[in-house]
């Protein structure tokens, strides 16, 4: 027979295993929208980034618009919570250092587009990624 302490920590390992990271990011083109929740963005492989003395970690922006059913070479302009937009052009989504982190505390996330060397681009409160064909160069 098992111990209630046993089975009470085997429970709470599990519980803490299942929690999801929060937050959704609205992944919009001009036909379609879809929701992307951080707990399947959490699901891509991860990469993780410095940016001065911060490390932060996510999938590539440009897997988690795949993952959402955007192709390759689109610009982006990506939404936060406060209103603040920024594009960002095809180059850079495709880049790999360019990534969604997650798990960020409340002031910061949950989720951030975190664009190394290019701090002018990086959006914290990601709420909407809105794709759009390329411009010319």
């Amino acid at each position: 027979m098992l111990r209630p302490s046993l089975v009470l920590a085997a429970a709470l390992a599990v519980s803490a295993c299942s929690v999801a990271p929060a937050g959704a990011i609205e992944v919009q083109t001009a036909s379609r929208s879809e929701k992307l929740p951080a707990a399947r963005l959490a699901e891509l492989p991860q990469t993780e980034v410095t940016v001065g003395d911060k490390r932060y970690a996510g999938p590539r922006l440009r897997e988690a618009l795949l993952a959402a059913g955007v192709p390759a070479g689109v610009d982006v302009e990506v939404v936060g919570a406060d209103g603040y937009k920024k594009t960002v052009n095809a180059a850079t989504v495709g880049r790999d250092d360019v990534i969604v982190a997650l798990g960020l505390p409340p002031g910061e996330g949950p989720l951030r587009l975190v664009v190394p060397d290019s701090p002018g681009l990086s959006v914290r409160q990601v709420i909407a990624l809105r794709a759009a064909p390329a411009a010319a160069p």
